[in-house]
Parts: C-alpha cells; structure tokens; sequence
C-alpha cells in the first residue's frame, strides 16, 4: 500500500466517524435547536469533511458539504432561530451525506435519488438567508476601494515584489546556522483548489510551525473586479513564500504531497560564506531550543490518543492468555508446589497479581462504553416515532456501561429491530386508545445497560400493551409450533414469537411485526453466545433483555467431570445443579430417563453417552445433574462431579473437531490439561433422539 493510500485509509476512517458523530449530534440538535455550540461542532464537523472529501476526489460529497456548510455556517454566526421545517433538512441531509459516502466508497456513479433535492432546498435556503438588496452604488464603491488597497500595497508591481522576495534570502541567510535551510517555495494553485479542501493559509500555517523564519509575497495581479467575483474560485495566481528551517528537502516536499506537482516549486537557497553568521544565529537558536522545549513540556502534560488496529489488541489478548495458562501452570505444578521455599512461594504469588493486573488492563483496552450505540437508537426512536404518527420518550439508562469492542457492532441491528417492534406494535394505536386504558398520551421506550452476575444485560422496555399469551399459543399451534399438550411457562410462550416468521400482527408494516425480524435479533445474540429473555403483562407492556458476556474473548463456566474427562458448561445455560433423589428420577418405556422437578418432567441426558467413553453407568442418583436451559426447553446433564467454576480463555478448534456441533470451542485449564466447551442447545435434539 501506497503512502497516499494509506493516508486515504485513514480519511476512510475518519470520514466515518465524523458522519456517525453527525447523526447523533443532529439529533440532540433538534432536540436543543438553541445549543449553538453544538451548531458550531457540527459545523466543524461537515468543515472537515468537506476538505478532505476534495482532497481525496470524492467531489459530489464534497459539493453536497460546501452548501451545507454555507447554511450552518449562516446560523451559527447569527445565532438566528431555527425554523422546524429547517431542523428536518438538517437531519435529512446528514442522511444524503451518510449515503453520498457510500456511493463514493463503492463507486457508484448514480446519485441517491434524495441528493438532488435536497441539494437544491439547501441553495434556496441560503438564497434566501443572504440575499440582502444592495444598491450598485455600494458594490461600485466597494470595488473601487479594493482596487486603492491593492495599489497602496503595491501588490501589482511584480519588481517591487521581487525585490523584496530578495531582501527577505538575505534576511534569512543572516539568520542561518548549521542545521538550517533557506527556501524559496513558489505556489501557484489552481482555481478549484478551495473545492479541493486546500488554500494558500493552510501551507502557509504548516510551514510556520516549522519555521524560525517565515515571510509570504502574494500576487494579487489576478483579482478580478468584485461584480464578476465568486468566492469558490481562487483567483490569486502565485505566493512565493521564504522559509528558514530545520526541515530537509524530503520533509519539506511532504507538506506539498497532495497537490499537483505543477502547483508547487521548492528551490534551496544555498548560504553564503560569512565568518560572523555564528555569532548573529545563536540568540535565535537559543531561543527556538526554548520554544521546542516549552513545546515538548506542553505536549507531554497533556492527554493524547492513539489509533491501534483491533487486530493487534486480539494478538495482544492471545497472548495475555498464553501467559495467564502458563502462570497457572507454574501455580499449579506439583513438583514446583513441593518444594518448600517461601522466597519462591513469594515469587509465583507476585507473579500471579502481575499476571492478572495486565490481563485486566488488557481486558480493559476492549472495553468501551455503550454510549455511542445507545445514542444512535434516539435517531431510530424518532424516525419510527414519525413514521408511525406516535408521540414516543425516549429513557436511557446505564450509557456509562462498559462491553467489548468486538460486540458493539453487532449490537446495533438486534436494538434498531426490538425498539422499532416496541413502537410500531408493542405501543397503542393512538393517543386515544392510551388515554381510554389511563395512561399518558405520550408512550414511553426505555433503553437499559446493567451488570448481573458477572453478564452484562441490555434492556429495551415499553409501556404499552403487552404480550397476549393465549393469541401467542393459538398461533404457535395453528403454524404447528407445538402441539399444544405441552405444559408451557410463560417465558418459554413468549420465546414463540422469536420463531422465523411467526407474527399475531393482523397486518404487517413495513417498520416490524412480532416475530418479523425478531429471529434475526435471536440468532444475532446467540452468535454474541447471548440470550433474549421476554417478560411481558398484558395492558402494562413489555421487556426485552439481551443477557451477554462481558467478552467473546473469555467464558465464565461450570467445570464438571465425567469418566475422568474435564467439559466446561456455560454458565449463563446453568439453572442450576443438584444430586436428585432416587424418588424423583423415572424412567418411562421407550421415552427413557427423567427427572421431575417442581412438578416439570426435564429429560436425563449422559455425557458419557453423547462422546462415546469408557465410564462405569452410575445412576442418576449416584452422580450430580446440571439443569440447563436449552433452545428447546430444559434438559438435566448426568456428570460424576462438579470440579467448579471457573473464566477460561477461549480456543478455536481445527477443522475436524469444529463439525462437532455439539463442542462450540476448547480452554487450556491451569494444570495444562484441554476441557471442551459444550454447546448446549445442540445437546437437546440428542435427547429427543435418544428419547425416542
């Protein structure tokens, strides 16, 4: 990769977080239209964009933003009220620049159908904003006093010019000491360069913080009378700029590596040889050592940041765990356990606190807060809420609540589908049907993040009118769900309408539908190794919760043994554990082994079965079951011991194990022995099948 596709990466990048950031500053915006200084950091925002978009050749982005930017622009120096109708072709046009950036990224030569017109409103608005009657009188006067400015500068006189370009080397030279060149830089941009995100300042600002000495001669020969001006097009031919510096020639050159090589001229100026040049640039050398050590001092109290590649966080975790099994194994050694030395029983205890502080502060890397994605739910909340002609609150909770990195972005999807079912169906009709139930008119979606044993749980809830369980069963044994004799909990009822295309809607929008997308949101979480959990009353509402691991990178889970073979069983399936009485186990002609527990018949199944090993049969009352929750209902897993619970880091099986359906992984325990961790809610179709 080139060095200018790599600085385009980074645009990529950037160009993406500025728009996100767009969307949701838009939005507390509108909310706040009073705000003016979340105006101006929106403005700097779409300034920034513009520049860049033209530096790379994304000009119809580009174009889109310079307009948008001239509104804002407008409004933020004037601080004038902002009309709602406006605030909707703000927000609107957030929308065109998040799909111009698309096209542009895959180069799509058709336009999104949105940008013309929304392009055009923008023009009519700032038309209609500046477009201040003057006489022609005043314009007349204006370019006459322009044009005096120019000649009392003498900026049209090109030898005066150049006699000063020369006096200004000579100055420099005076100046020079080892370590510094003198150059001449010619600049000579083009007229579209402004469009291009470039200006003669921009440079000139680059170069003077390089500079001990800086002097600029622009040629204003060019400037055309004011009644045929347009301030898009740049119209000043040439600035020749002397600069006295440390930078070589290469380092130079990269100030210039974006415009075209005919837009820029750098000539060294040799120095000459005078004997008391040493003694006239020590001062100034003194002072500049002063200036950058200020400047190095300045720069190291205050926080900075850096970009890092998440690839390399992984490898970096990887290898954290690798270190954490072979401190554990240290611990663990028997023969290293043996020897009786305090010095070193003092040691392998040191280096275990320090083996699990960086692994928190590595942990720590991963984590960020959900803040963002919660902030681009309030865009979907509103856009629904307009959609379905629904006065909806928004109530967010536990923003600050830190998940990985790595989870965030699938977050998004399973949220976007939940809030808008809550609104579209879980929420009444209308006002009035609110008002005839007693609640408010307004209804009211509540966003939550939490910590619970050791999982972090999103929640997102609504006040409307619930889940009806019996219409929920009537259809899930029309469609052939169930068959209807089973003895169903309400949590396990609710879960029908997670099943692919089941919905009680009696008609379905183009926004959601019970059951319509939401086994797209069950599988998402699944793969996140979640869980959705339904809990609904009728007339009072409904909530969602998606129960996730901290991390996809370590398991928290319950270590059992079975004919000397270690297996690690998720924690978040365990209901719980228990040695059963003879009693309570039954065994039914050719249904096989259950256990009844609190008046529920769950199915027994051997792990010693399912893998095939050489283990004495025990009965269930002999060893210990482990009641999990499964896709399909609870099944009880017959074990010899618990051996505890423990975090394990996660390893990718090869190629042959990863067929096993009924393994989702493995983990290197702290004597060095592999456990396999199970996948539950495959274990449950080997019941059924057993059980026949």
């Amino acid at each position: 990769m080139t060095k200018q596709e790599q600085v385009k990466a980074i645009f990529i990048e950037e160009a993406g977080e500025i728009i996100e950031k767009l969307d949701i500053d838009i939005i507390r915006f509108e909310e706040n239209c009073s705000d003016f200084n979340l105006l101006n950091e929106i403005f700097r925002g779409v300034h920034t964009l513009k520049g860049n978009a033209n530096a790379f050749g994304f000009t119809r982005l580009g174009e889109f933003v310079h307009h948008f930017e001239d509104v804002l622009d407008h409004y933020r120096s004037t601080q004038e009220s902002i009309e709602e109708y406006n605030l909707e072709l703000f927000v609107g046009s957030v929308d065109v620049i998040k799909e111009v950036m698309n096209c542009e990224l895959d180069a799509i030569a058709t336009l999104p159908q949105s940008y013309d017109g929304c392009l055009e409103k923008i023009k009519n608005l700032i038309s209609i904003k500046k477009n201040k009657p003057s006489s022609s009188q005043e314009l007349q006067e204006s370019a006459t006093e322009l044009k005096d400015l120019a000649l009392e500068f003498g900026l049209s006189c090109l030898e005066q010019q150049q006699n000063s370009i020369e006096r200004s080397i000579k100055d420099a030279q005076a100046k020079q000491s080892e370590g510094l060149n003198v150059y001449k830089i010619d600049l000579t941009l083009d007229t579209d360069c402004y469009k291009r995100g470039f200006d003669y300042l921009l440079f000139l600002n680059m170069l003077a913080q390089k500079a001990l000495l800086l002097e600029s001669f622009f040629n204003m020969e060019g400037i055309v009378e004011i009644d045929s001006f347009k301030s898009g097009e740049n119209y000043i031919g040439k600035v020749s700029v002397v600069v006295l510096t440390s930078l070589s020639r290469s380092e130079a050159d990269e100030f210039f590596e974006f415009l075209f090589d005919y837009e820029y001229e750098i000539n060294l100026i040799e120095p000459p040889v005078v004997e008391v040049m040493e003694a006239v640039v020590k001062p100034s050398v003194e002072v500049a050592k002063v200036a950058a050590d200020s400047s190095a001092s300045n720069s190291m109290s205050s926080k900075s940041t850096i970009r890092i590649d998440t690839f390399k966080l992984d490898e970096l975790f990887d290898s954290v765990g690798e270190l954490v099994i072979a401190q554990n194994f240290i611990a663990q050694n028997d023969k290293i356990r043996s020897i009786d030395d305090e010095s070193i029983n003092r040691t392998i205890e040191t280096l275990s606190k320090i083996t699990k502080r960086i692994q928190d502060r590595v942990m720590s890397l991963r984590m960020v807060a959900i803040k963002d994605t919660f902030d681009k739910m309030k865009r979907v909340v509103r856009d629904t809420s307009k959609k379905t002609l629904k006065e909806v609150n928004l109530i967010v909770q536990g923003e600050d609540t830190e998940i990985d990195k790595t989870m965030i972005d699938s977050l998004s999807d399973p949220l976007i589908h939940i809030i808008r079912n809550a609104i579209d169906h879980g929420l009444e009709a209308d006002a009035a049907e609110r008002i005839r139930v007693g609640k408010n008119t307004n209804g009211s979606v509540t966003l939550k993040a939490f910590h619970k044993s050791g999982n972090i749980v999103i929640s997102v809830s609504d006040d409307g009118r619930g889940i009806n369980k019996e219409r929920v069963l009537a259809k899930a044994i029309e469609r052939g769900v169930i068959s209807g004799d089973e003895n169903l909990s309400d949590s396990q009822i609710f879960a029908l309408i997670m099943q692919p295309g089941f919905s009680t809607a009696e008609s379905i929008s183009d926004l959601s539908g019970r059951g319509v997308g939401l086994d797209v949101v069950k599988t998402s979480i699944e793969k996140l190794r979640g869980k959705i959990e339904i809990d609904s009353k009728e007339g009072e509402g409904t909530t969602f919760s998606m129960v996730l691991p901290l991390t996809l990178a370590i398991i928290d889970g319950m270590l059992v043994r079975t004919a000397d073979e270690i297996y690690i069983i998720p924690t978040l399936s365990v209901v719980e554990s228990f040695r059963p009485e003879k009693e309570i186990v039954h065994v039914f002609k050719e249904k096989g082994e259950f256990v009844s527990l609190r008046g529920q018949y769950i199915p027994v199944m051997r792990l010693s079965d399912v893998f095939n090993l050489d283990a004495k049969r025990i009965e269930p009352w002999e060893g210990i079951l482990v009641c999990v929750e499964t896709e399909g209902g609870r099944i009880a897993i017959l074990v010899d011991e618990l051996v505890g619970r423990q975090q394990v880091v996660i390893k990718t099986l090869g190629k042959t194990l990863a067929m096993l359906k009924e393994i989702s992984g493995g983990a290197i325990l702290g004597n060095g022995d592999i456990a396999l961790i199970l996948n539950v809610d495959e274990l449950r179709p080997l019941v059924e099948v057993s059980h026949v």
